[in-house]
């Protein structure tokens, strides 16, 4: 597919958008290749003033980037946006909103399309798009970030070594926590804006899973509170697992041969029962606070809340780090067997950050999909990251902060030691 650029940057002036094309003129400064990429959004005079200062902080080179100026509302820039690229990366949100459009002018393009987001509902109605995509041969990854490429990928590395110990047979059963350690982040408030959309929702965690199983999932091994004997630590419920259950849940649909009887679930850890207690009580509050829009907005007109393009201080984004734990057991002839996951983020926060690095390099790694052949699991279609390309991801992410270690002894992973 010949197109003017490999990849387009699109709401390259927004928060995440601007760190997404930060990292792309570190990349380029390396690799070169500048002409190939673009940046695209609302405003000439913002995208010119964000090409200055890269071109002053990073590269003047930058300047050979292209520019696209246009309205995630307006189809005719949407069509020419996609007919020009062979990747669109979008960070234009709430998805529900603006996704669902460009969505249809990357299929009637030709255009693969990469997101950030976790807005199941928006998910839900992408997927209507899925056949149609798919004979086009067009790719639509979404989740692309910090939602949901840790846990995503990093079941996908698990379930792989899980599957090899017993010999490959599915109708062992894997089961999956996803244990959130130290780490160190905030919230933007295009995050805040796009909540609307999804908390409230109620969507079960299986609604993206094109071989969901029927009838009653069955007794899951833990729940909020307990006591996590592999980790030795307590159960804190996670505000993120609604969004990356539903997407590690459609890998395992499309990817059903090699995941089989397999469930995931998601949790913080903590060291004392009541510190998960008092966070249980705090994330009520929260889901609260952003299913009402009259409090969510007063919080923002208050000032407590980001507006729409504020996130992160420098200083977060630059010190922030992840440490998630995804840990895995399967019944073998000798009783249960495990590992565990350890993906770890460094060199900055992981919602901002390192998210803007992860979708980007995603997106990289797609618009280069012919030179990747043989570590692609599939193309076309409404995918996730790892049904796609986790092998690659796996592979090539660490040069993007984020990396995947596998770890056979359970007994050596300590969930509270790393240091950012």
């Amino acid at each position: 597919m010949s197109r003017k650029y490999d990849v387009t940057i699109f709401g390259a002036t927004g928060f995440t958008g601007s760190l997404a094309a930060e990292h792309l003129a570190r990349r380029l400064k390396v690799e070169g290749g500048w002409s190939k990429y673009a940046i695209a959004g609302r405003s000439a005079t913002r995208l010119g003033e964000l090409k200055e200062r890269l071109c002053k902080e990073v590269d003047e080179r930058f300047e050979q980037v292209g520019e696209l100026v246009g309205s995630g509302s307006d189809p005719a820039f949407l069509e020419e946006m996609c007919s020009s690229s062979k990747v669109v990366l979008s960070y234009v949100g709430p998805y529900l909103k603006y996704g669902l459009p460009l969505a249809r002018a990357a299929i009637a393009h030709g255009s693969d399309l990469c997101d950030i987001t976790g807005e199941a509902t928006y998910q839900m109605e992408l997927l209507k798009m899925h056949e149609e995509a798919k004979s086009k041969g067009v790719t639509i990854l979404t989740s692309c970030g910090y939602d949901s490429v840790p846990f995503d990928v990093g079941s996908l590395g698990l379930v792989k070594h899980l599957r090899a110990r017993v010999g490959g047979a599915k109708g062992k059963k894997i089961f999956v926590q996803a244990l959130t350690g130290p780490s160190k982040g905030s919230v933007s408030g295009g995050t805040i804006a796009s909540a609307e959309s999804f908390v409230g929702v109620s969507l079960e965690n299986h609604c993206l899973d094109p071989k969901a199983p029927e009838g009653a999932e069955g007794a899951l091994p833990y729940s909020s509170l307990s006591y996590h004997e592999p980790s030795k630590t307590y159960l804190a419920p996670s505000i993120m697992e609604p969004v990356n259950a539903k997407v590690v849940y459609r890998t395992r649909g499309l990817l059903e041969d090699l995941y089989g009887d397999f469930t995931f679930q998601q949790f913080t850890a903590v060291k004392r029962r009541m510190v998960a207690i008092l966070a249980a009580l705090l994330m009520g509050l929260a889901n609260v606070v952003l299913a009402s829009g009259w409090a969510r907005r007063s919080l923002v007109r208050w000032g407590v809340l980001p507006k729409p393009g504020e996130g992160p201080s420098k200083e977060i984004r630059e010190t922030g780090f992840m440490n998630e734990f995804l840990y895995g057991q399967v019944q073998d002839e000798e009783g249960a067997s495990g590992a565990v996951v350890w993906v770890k983020g460094r060199g900055g926060d992981p919602g901002y950050k390192l998210t803007s690095a992860m979708s980007l390099h995603t997106a990289l790694c797609l618009s280069k999909k012919e030179e990747h052949k043989g570590e692609i699991h599939m193309l076309g279609g409404v995918l996730t990251p790892a049904a796609s390309m986790g092998d690659l991801l796996w592979k090539t992410m660490p040069q993007t902060g984020v990396s995947f270690e596998l770890i056979e002894d359970i007994g050596k992973v300590q969930v509270f030691k790393p240091k950012p």
